[in-house]
């Protein structure tokens, strides 16, 4: 079996790219668990790296990324390598599941792209990315009234319904949480559909946020929350590596 497996054809899995390799290279072990992650320069391009076996990244991906735990468990993967290659330099993350079948595919790529990805590292430098929601804090339930008529009963029902809170109030408020966090941050990204459908959500944006800003974003949020305080609750979760925040040539995992 060992044998098959040293047999069977690799391609590249790319995690991420770097202007310069730290002084501390982080040990780390890719996406499959069994290959290190190693570093391909490319045109004064660091990539950072792992050799994976195409039957697994390559052929079989699609159907992969429809297994929700082998997608748990890569994603969790891809995600740590990034992370700790971030904790070192900045990164410029790639998707879950890029593959390149040979280093001159992926040197090509990267010189095709080197203008842009130029720019990339300006926008993100001394940056990181934050994920920003508000929830609605329901009202409390009134207490139903003693049933002892037909209207009794009708007040009770209204009694059990939710209280809808004034939409235009609501919007004006969020309207200037989303302003003050504009002035903090450098740039902002639409959100994913993933969490779109989260019960009371109100407001979720995604931010670049220079990390010498981070002072200000947190007093922001703190001011917000306090005078929310029986009304919503803010999520924010972060800092995160910039992947919201870099060009894209195209969309979707494929060979190259």
């Amino acid at each position: 079996m060992a044998d098959e497996l040293k047999r069977e054809r690799r391609v590249i899995y790319l995690y991420g790219i770097t202007e310069s390799t730290p002084r501390k290279h982080p040990e780390l072990m890719g996406v499959d668990r069994l290959a290190k992650v190693e570093v391909i320069a490319c045109a004064r391009i660091c990539c950072w790296v792992s050799r994976v076996h195409a039957m697994e990244f390559e052929k079989n991906l699609a159907r992969n990324m429809e297994n929700l735990d082998w997608l748990a468990e890569t994603s969790v993967a891809h995600q740590r390598v990034i992370a700790a290659i971030a904790c070192q330099t900045e990164i410029l993350p790639a998707r879950l599941g890029t593959i390149f079948r040979t280093e001159d595919s992926l040197c090509r790529h990267i010189a095709k792209r080197a203008r842009s990805l130029k720019k990339d590292f300006e926008r993100v430098r001394g940056a990181d990315e934050w994920g920003v929601k508000v929830f609605e804090i329901p009202l409390p339930i009134s207490r139903p009234p003693k049933v002892r008529s037909g209207k009794d009963y009708l007040k009770a029902k209204a009694a059990l319904l939710p209280i809808r809170r004034d939409s235009s109030k609501v919007n004006s408020e969020i309207a200037k949480l989303e302003k003050a966090l504009q002035n903090v941050a450098s740039e902002s990204a639409p959100a994913g559909n993933v969490s779109r459908g989260q019960h009371g959500l109100q407001f979720q944006t995604t931010l670049l946020v220079k990390r010498s800003n981070q002072t200000k974003l947190e007093s922001v949020l703190e001011k917000f929350a306090r005078d929310w305080t029986s009304q919503r609750r803010i999520e924010c979760t972060g800092p995160w590596p910039p992947y919201s925040f870099i060009s894209r040539p195209d969309d979707g995992a494929r060979s190259k």
